[in-house]
C-alpha cells in the first residue's frame, strides 16, 4: 500500500444514506472507537458530534498515526444510522470485506471490522468497553493512548508493558465479536493466553474452551482429533467418537500452529467455516456446530499464501481480526513481573517461602534476549526454584540460561546483545552433563515432595507421567513401589 492521500473533491456530491436499510444504530449512548494500528491499539471515546473525520492528520478528530492511513481518510456520520463513507483514500476502506466507493455513505453495525488502510476500527457503544473510572476525553482528543485511558487487563494476567497493555484493552471489542481471530507472534510469546482470555471475556465464557497444536499430530490423527469418525472408519476405529468441533459446541476452539496445517486438511476446516458443519470420518450426514474459531501461529501466513502452501480462502477466514503479540525482549517492563509471578506461583504449589529477586539477578533477567519468550523465563526460574528451594533471595548465579547452550550474563546499563550460538564441543558436554544432573535432583526433589507419587511429582515438574517414568529410568532411579 502506498501512503499519503490526495485532496478531497468538493464537486461529487456524497450519496444519501440507503433508508431502506435497517437502523444500525439503536440506541443514543455514547459510543467508543476501537483502533488496531502501526503503533499498536487503543480506546477513545468518539466525539458528540453529527460527523466526524478519521485520519492520519493531528487536526481529524481521531488521528491514527499509520503511514497507510490518508491524512484524511473516512468520514463517520452518526444519527438515527451509523454510516461510514471514504474520502477518496490512497489505500481505501473496507468494510464486510468489500471496498467502499469513494464519497458513498455505507450504513454500517457496531463491532464490526472498518478497514481503514491497513489499520482497523471498531465502533461499540460505550458501556462495557472503557471502564466506569475511566476519564471522559473532550471532544479534541487525537492519539489516547495514555495508559489511564487503557481497561485494566483481566484478572490473573500479568500485563505491565504499554504496548501489550494496548493489545488487551482490544478484548472488549473482539472477544463478543463472532469473527474469527488470528494471533501472531514467535514462540512462547504468550499466544495461547491471550486465545484464553479471549474466550473468557465473551459470551461463550460458560462453553469449552478446546485447544490443540497442529503440528503435534500426523495428519491421519489429527483430521481424526477435529472432526472425529465413526465406526469402522478405519482400523482401529471400534467406537463412533465426536471431534474437537464437536466437542467446542458453543465454545471455543483455539488451533494452535495453524500453518502446519496439510491442504486437505485446510480444505476441510474451510468448509467447517464457511458452513459450521463438521463430516465425522466415515459418515455421509454432517453434524452443525456452533465454535469461534481462534488460530495462533509463529509463521508468516501472507508468505504461505504466496507461496501457495496455504489456501488464501482460509487464510482470510481465519484473519477476521488480526492480533500481534510482541516478544518479550520488546516488553521490559513486563520481565520482571512475569518473573515474580512465576517464582510465587510454583513456591506455593511446593508449600515453599517464595524467593525474591536479587538486584544482580534482575539485571540478568532484562539484560537476556530471551529467544524463547516467556516460555523460557518460566522455566529459568522455576529451576532456581526447585533447585534452591530454602532460600530467601535468588542471585544471579542461581538463574541459568540453557536455551542457548551458554549461560548470558549482563551488567546493568550495558548494552542487550544477542546471546552466542556456538560454544565448543567440551563445553556443550559440561552443559549437557549439568543439566542433565539439575534435572535428575528435580525429579528426585519432587518425589521426595509428593512421597513417591508419581502422578503428583509429574504435575509438580510440569510433564507427564510417562515422559517423568521414562526420566526415572533413564536416571537410574528406583521407581516408587505402588502402595498395597
Amino acid at each position: 500500500m502506498r501512503a499519503g492521500s490526495p485532496e478531497e473533491p468538493t464537486l461529487k456530491p456524497a450519496a444519501p444514506i440507503d433508508r431502506s436499510a435497517p437502523s444500525r444504530l439503536l440506541s443514543s449512548e455514547p459510543l467508543v472507537g476501537v483502533v488496531n494500528g502501526a503503533t499498536g491499539g487503543w480506546v477513545v471515546p468518539l466525539p458528540d458530534k453529527a460527523q466526524l473525520i478519521i485520519g492520519r492528520s493531528a487536526e481529524c478528530e481521531i488521528s491514527i498515526p499509520d503511514p497507510t492511513v490518508s491524512r484524511r481518510h473516512v468520514r463517520v456520520h452518526i444519527g438515527t444510522e451509523l454510516a461510514i463513507e471514504d474520502l477518496g483514500s490512497a489505500n481505501g476502506t473496507n468494510y464486510d470485506a468489500m471496498p467502499l466507493r469513494p464519497f458513498e455513505r455505507t450504513v454500517i453495525e457496531l463491532g464490526q471490522p472498518i478497514e481503514i488502510g491497513s489499520a482497523r476500527l471498531f465502533i461499540h457503544a460505550a458501556r462495557g468497553v472503557l471502564p466506569a473510572s475511566a476519564p471522559t476525553a473532550p471532544a479534541s482528543v487525537k492519539v489516547p493512548r495514555a495508559p489511564n485511558m487503557l481497561p485494566p487487563p483481566p484478572a490473573g494476567e500479568v500485563v505491565r508493558d504499554e504496548a501489550l497493555r494496548r493489545i488487551y484493552a482490544l478484548l472488549p471489542a473482539i472477544a463478543p465479536s463472532p469473527l474469527s481471530v488470528l494471533v501472531l507472534g514467535e514462540t512462547g510469546v504468550g499466544k495461547e493466553v491471550y486465545a484464553d482470555a479471549i474466550h473468557r471475556a465473551s459470551d461463550r465464557a460458560r462453553g469449552p474452551f478446546l485447544k490443540l497444536n497442529c503440528a503435534a499430530l500426523p495428519e491421519s490423527i489429527l483430521e481424526g482429533e477435529l472432526f472425529g469418525y465413526e465406526r469402522g472408519s478405519f482400523s482401529g476405529a471400534v467406537t463412533a467418537r465426536p471431534g474437537l468441533f464437536e466437542a467446542a459446541h458453543g465454545g471455543t476452539v483455539f488451533l494452535d500452529e495453524i500453518g502446519e496445517l496439510t491442504a486437505a486438511t485446510q480444505a476441510k476446516l474451510l468448509r467447517v467455516l464457511e458452513s459450521g458443519e463438521v463430516l465425522r470420518l466415515g459418515s455421509r450426514s454432517p453434524v452443525h456446530v456452533d465454535v469461534r474459531f481462534v488460530s495462533a501461529t509463529n509463521r508468516d501466513l501472507a508468505a504461505l499464501v504466496s507461496s501457495g502452501s496455504f489456501r488464501a480462502d482460509l487464510f482470510y477466514r481465519l484473519e477476521g481480526i488480526r492480533i500481534e503479540i510482541p516478544p518479550l525482549r520488546e516488553r521490559t517492563a513486563d520481565i520482571i513481573a512475569l518473573a515474580e509471578f512465576f517464582i510465587e506461583r510454583l513456591a506455593t504449589r511446593m508449600s515453599l517461602a517464595a524467593p525474591a529477586l536479587s538486584a544482580g539477578a534482575k539485571d540478568l533477567l532484562r539484560g537476556y534476549s530471551w529467544p524463547g519468550n516467556v516460555r523460557e523465563l518460566r522455566n529459568v526460574v522455576e529451576r532456581a526454584v526447585v533447585m534452591n528451594p530454602h532460600i530467601a533471595v535468588l542471585e544471579e548465579s542461581q538463574l541459568v540460561m540453557y536455551a542457548t547452550s551458554a549461560k548470558v550474563t549482563i551488567a546493568p546499563g550495558a548494552r542487550r546483545e544477542a546471546p552466542p550460538t556456538q560454544t565448543t564441543s567440551r563445553t556443550k558436554d559440561d552443559l549437557r552433563g549439568a543439566l542433565e544432573a539439575i534435572e535428575r535432583q528435580a525429579i528426585v526433589d519432587a518425589l521426595d515432595k509428593t512421597g513417591g507419587n508419581q502422578s503428583a511429582a509429574a504435575r509438580l515438574l510440569g510433564m507427564g507421567r510417562h515422559a517423568l517414568i521414562g526420566r526415572i529410568e533413564a536416571y537410574g532411579l528406583s521407581r516408587p513401589r505402588k502402595r498395597s
